[in-house]
């Protein structure tokens, strides 16, 4: 259950960077990273995973990788589902 925690507060760490209003500043600071979920994903995991809040147990650098590309590639799926299930927030600032 612990690791099912990790995993959703991660990819939820990860659509708030990248989506979220609040981080709007960071978003427009370097828009490449930090609007992609994918991007921030990997920056996320990496960060868990080396930092050891998500041990995996194969040493700090290859946990980072790991953690990171799994982070990645979720944060991913979750942002293509809500977008496909809520609509684009950005498309319809424009459209307004």
């Amino acid at each position: 259950m612990t690791d099912l925690l990790h995993v959703a507060a991660l990819v939820g760490a990860t659509l708030l960077v990248a989506r979220a209003a609040i981080f709007g500043p960071l978003q427009r600071l370097y828009p490449p990273l930090f609007r992609c979920c994918q991007c921030t994903g990997w920056w996320v995991g990496a960060l868990a995973g080396g930092s050891a809040v998500v041990p995996l147990g194969h040493g700090r650098l290859v946990d980072a990788g790991l953690v990171g590309a799994a982070t990645s590639f979720l944060a991913l799926l979750a942002d293509a589902l809500l977008l496909q299930l809520l609509g684009n927030p950005d498309e319809e600032e424009k459209t307004t």
